[in-house]
């Protein structure tokens, strides 16, 4: 999450293994007899302590709920185990078939309904995130996920942030993830989502 950090703070921080490549530090953890030299690579949470979101949120005192899977027009097409386990872009688990490849559009947590269509329904033109940015820019490329290209935007400054405005359709976007504008390689605002656009 480094890119919320103010460029104007980075002299003052050190990164001790900020020049080592992973390959490295692996290699010193491994010297060291340290356990973690060996573990897998992983993309979920870290402090969750195994397993993925899901389980820890079930761990953690929100249970199971039964909800309805509709499609973009509102017809229900099946059943879910409550909306906090589905995330916009997600094809797999959905639990129903849909006789073409379907995804999960969006979730209403306050009827427990999950929206399914087809990828089309997941393109937004634009995004607003609450955040910063630290230069004075009109173009930029922005990441939304961190598997994803950056993606050519006009930038606008908002009251509380910036708005994105794709040349081309954003995938998979949800609120509360992270947007980070670069010019070039370097990192010039980052901000949360909090609203998307067709």
């Amino acid at each position: 999450m480094l890119a919320r950090l103010d460029p104007r703070r980075l002299e003052r921080i050190w990164f001790p293994l900020g020049e080592q490549t992973k390959e490295e530090t692996r290699a010193e953890a491994e010297r060291a007899g340290m356990q973690v030299a060996r573990r897998p690579e992983s993309q979920e949470a870290c402090f969750l302590g195994g397993g993925d979101y899901r389980e820890f949120l079930e761990r953690h005192g929100l249970p199971a709920r039964e909800g309805a899977v509709v499609d973009e027009q509102g017809a229900t097409v099946g059943t879910h185990q409550g909306f906090w386990r589905f995330t916009p872009g997600q094809r797999r688990g959905l639990g129903v078939a849909a006789g073409r490849p379907a995804y999960a559009v969006r979730s209403d947590p306050r009827t427990n309904t999950v929206v399914i269509g087809p990828r089309e329904a997941l393109g937004r033109r634009s995004v607003t995130a609450a955040g910063n940015l630290f230069a004075s820019i009109t173009r930029g490329d922005a990441k939304l996920r961190y598997r994803s290209p950056a993606l050519p935007a006009d930038v606008e400054v908002t009251e509380d942030g910036f708005r994105l405005r794709f040349d081309e359709p954003a995938y998979g976007i949800a609120n509360g993830q992270t947007a980070v504008v670069y010019e070039g390689d370097v990192v010039v605002g980052s901000g949360t989502i909090a609203s998307s656009a067709r």
